[in-house]
């Protein structure tokens, strides 16, 4: 049971230093939540507030607030519907992009960080692992 213990508080510990590392490559004040918003807009467009809520686990009002910081930074804007005016979409602007953009850059840098030193056998065994992982959480996912 110690085995599972010392993995336990390493793997804490990786996830914590690895956050860690990607927040220091988040740019101009934004913060994982707001790259997590932008992330989402770039891949699925235009989304209202519930839709994002729903698709990064986070409370509509929780993303009320940071797409307020995105707009002011101009990295998003909020439009109307055409058809109800009372429906608001958050939709990521060029300069959004291009700061996203930017910032996956500097994470896959970081990420690749991660692995240096390590064999081609030991990245083997981790794709092997994270595939098992993988596929323990899908098994759990309702």
């Amino acid at each position: 049971m110690a085995d599972r213990r010392e993995l336990l508080e390493l793997f804490y510990n990786i996830l914590r230093r690895m956050k860690k590392e990607w927040n220091k490559e988040l740019q101009h004040g934004i913060n994982h939540s707001q790259y997590l918003i932008l992330k989402t807009l770039k891949h699925s467009g235009p989304q209202k507030a519930n839709e994002l809520a729903e698709a990064i686990q986070m409370t509509p009002g929780a993303i009320t607030g940071a797409s307020d910081k995105l707009v002011s930074e101009g990295y998003a804007e909020r439009k109307g519907a055409m058809k109800d005016r009372r429906v608001v979409y958050l939709e990521i602007t060029d300069q959004g992009e291009h700061i996203l953009e930017s910032m996956i850059e500097n994470q896959k840098k970081a990420t690749e960080r991660f692995f240096e030193g390590l064999s081609d056998e030991d990245i083997s065994h981790l794709i092997r692992i994270y595939h098992q992982i993988s596929n323990n959480l899908d098994q759990q996912a309702p």
